[in-house]
């Protein structure tokens, strides 16, 4: 794509990585905005960008990056957007940055509906989430060496095996099928949902369908999001029935995490 996007007035826009036709937004970080969004029924459109050209294009329109890490280079990453609904455009990175920015602009609105941090509860809703990336930790394991079979474009194919392979090694051999890793990684998946589910269940009001209160906040998004990037990730290293990594667990704690996907069928239109 070029530097620079044409400007169309009260437009919001999503920048995503493309995967391949029947998966074209796959990155949970990115359906965590993409569900808000969709949920709120927030008018937007997606600009594709592949992994390669994110850093120049970023820097080229002024979008900041995500992190600085001290162990590592500076990072721009997706999602990132740039409201031109407002004057000058607001120009926000970082998924959880963007929930709070969306939810100040359109939270507790008639038209766009409740707040997703309910009772300014943002600390709260943090602190769970950053358990909850802790204890499903395995996911990674079982789906970081599948990635590069959906990445859509080969110059995005090679970037994700060059920056993921300095750390991980070769992802073709990374947790192979098969392995010990790979099972262990199972059943760590398996012993992190069972601590999510006690969790939810916690939530009384929430009959274990919510986590805060008893409609959706940004803690159900962020679950929901990598959900459902299990689904559109292909996996080949766990038998035939094992199409993509979700296959495997939504049936687990009596089907309750298909239940709980339910109530955002209707909301993943990719725009």
């Amino acid at each position: 794509m070029s530097d620079t996007v044409d400007k169309v007035s009260d437009t919001l826009v999503l920048y995503d990585i493309p995967g391949k036709p029947g998966s074209r937004s796959w990155s949970p970080n990115v359906w965590k905005t993409r569900l808000i969004l969709n949920y709120k029924a927030i008018p937007y459109r997606t600009e594709w960008i592949s992994f390669p050209d994110i850093e120049a294009t970023f820097k080229a329109i002024g979008i900041k990056p995500s992190t600085t890490k001290e162990s590592e280079d500076t990072h721009y990453t997706c999602p990132s957007i740039i409201d031109y609904t407002v004057t000058p455009e607001e120009k926000v990175t970082d998924s959880n940055v963007i929930a709070l920015y969306l939810d100040k602009k359109y939270g507790s609105n008639e038209k766009y509906g409740p707040s997703l941090f309910p009772e300014d509860n943002a600390e709260a809703q943090f602190a769970f989430i950053a358990q909850f990336k802790a204890i499903l930790q395995p996911l990674v394991a079982l789906m970081l060496g599948c990635i590069p079979a959906m990445i859509e474009d080969p110059r995005g194919v090679n970037y994700y095996h060059e920056k993921r392979g300095k750390k991980y090694g070769p992802l073709s051999e990374f947790v192979p099928a098969g392995s010990a890793e790979r099972q262990r990684a199972w059943k760590g998946l398996q012993e992190g949902l069972d601590t999510l589910a006690a969790a939810y269940d916690k939530n009384k009001e929430g009959g274990g369908e919510y986590a805060f209160g008893k409609a959706v906040t940004y803690v159900d998004i962020v679950v929901a999001a990598t959900f459902l990037s299990t689904r559109y990730v292909p996996v080949d290293r766990d038998g035939p029935d094992v199409k993509c990594v979700w296959d495997g667990f939504k049936s687990w704690n009596s089907g309750r995490w298909e239940k709980f996907m339910e109530k955002f069928e209707d909301h993943l239109q990719v725009v």
